[in-house]
């Protein structure tokens, strides 16, 4: 399968990652800095000089360019034939209307991963074109399953998702780091209190995914009456921690709708 990547920044980078473990795909990149993609140059990756030959030896291209370059990516294929060829594009903020006119192509998938796609746990949401065959909508699908988790969701609930899985990291990041941070406030060492809380988060979500319980289920479990956890879990209620986190994502919500 021909797949082209045009824009090799931090999404860019983390497809041509993913998708050269698979044998099977044939990529074709170009980023307008040659230095930065010459190290991918192998018997399966192609590193073009023109936006416009990656599209036309693609039938699947990746346009991973920040939202104020698509003119610049757009403009150097406007006039070039979109049959058997489809436009994947990343950027943030840019619904489907927009990159119909943008490109003046139909045949356009819109996506938005994350950045732990790197490490194939992903989610990535899709929306596209309704026009455009089943068949088409399975090998795209098919190609961001390399990425994790394929979503498709209805296009007016990106900005939510986008918060919650593009955002998320930073924010689950900041909450594990009040973990360790507490650990060492009570006298572990940094090393053996970061080594606990990943192990805490990872194996809590193994734990609920292989024992089929609800959120509620588990911190009921480990909860006995008057004990050490409900203590604990009545100090967050106190300090409103859900409703801290909740307005959070709300704002950062409500400011990504702006954007």
């Amino acid at each position: 399968m021909k797949i082209g990547i045009i824009g090799i920044g931090n999404i860019g980078s983390m497809l041509v990652k993913r998708f050269s473990i698979n044998k099977e795909y044939e990529l074709y990149i170009y980023d307008v800095n040659k230095d930065r993609i010459k190290k991918y140059e192998d018997e399966n990756i192609h590193i073009e000089d023109e936006i416009s030959k990656v599209y036309e030896k693609a039938i699947f291209t990746f346009v991973s360019v920040k939202p104020n370059h698509l003119n610049d990516v757009f403009d150097k294929i406007k006039d070039l034939s979109e049959e058997n060829r489809y436009i994947i594009s990343t950027a943030a903020g840019k619904t489907l209307a927009d990159l119909y006119e943008l490109s003046g192509k139909k045949n356009i998938f819109r996506i938005m991963p994350t950045v732990i796609s790197n490490s194939g746990l992903g989610t990535t949401a899709i929306a596209y074109n309704p026009a455009i065959s089943e068949n088409i909508v399975s090998d795209v699908k098919s190609i961001l399953s390399n990425l994790g988790e394929v979503l498709e969701i209805e296009e007016k609930k990106f900005d939510a998702f986008t918060v919650l899985n593009s955002s998320g990291p930073a924010f689950v990041a900041y909450i594990i780091e009040s973990f360790l941070e507490s650990g060492i406030n009570i006298g572990l060492s940094h090393d053996d209190s970061l080594k606990i809380v990943a192990n805490t988060f990872m194996g809590t979500l193994e734990y609920l995914k292989n024992e089929e319980l609800k959120l509620s289920e588990l911190k009921y479990m480990v909860s006995s009456p008057g004990g050490v956890t409900i203590k604990g879990l009545y100090e967050m209620d106190k300090a409103a921690v859900k409703g801290s986190i909740m307005k959070a994502i709300e704002e950062a919500y409500l400011k990504n709708k702006k954007l």
